[in-house]
C-alpha cells in the first residue's frame, strides 16, 4: 500500500495502542521490558506457525545505509545526471 503525504505511517502511541489492545483480546498481559516483549513475541509466532526462525537463529546482516533524501533531492540527482550526460 502506498503512503501519500496525507496517510502518515502510524505513531509509535498509535502501535502501543494496537499492541496493547491485541494483547488484551489474546488474553496476555503486555510486556513490561524488552526481554519479557521477546519471549511473548516468539511464543506467539511459535504457536501461529509463523515461518520465520528467531532472530538470534539468524545470520547476522549489516544495517542498511537508507538514505531518506526528499523528492527534491532525488529530482535535482536526475537532472544532474541527464545534463552530464549531455555534456559528455
Amino acid at each position: 500500500m502506498r503512503r501519500g503525504r496525507c496517510d502518515p505511517r502510524p505513531t509509535i502511541r498509535q502501535i502501543y495502542a494496537l499492541a496493547g489492545a491485541l494483547c488484551e483480546r489474546a488474553g496476555e498481559e503486555f510486556p513490561e521490558d524488552k526481554e519479557s516483549a521477546s519471549e511473548l513475541i516468539e511464543r506467539l509466532r511459535i504457536e501461529n506457525g509463523h515461518p520465520t526462525p528467531r532472530l538470534e537463529d539468524r545470520p547476522y546482516r549489516e544495517p542498511q545505509n537508507r538514505s531518506r533524501r526528499s523528492r527534491e533531492e532525488r529530482l535535482a540527482s536526475r537532472v544532474a545526471a541527464a545534463l552530464e550526460q549531455e555534456m559528455s
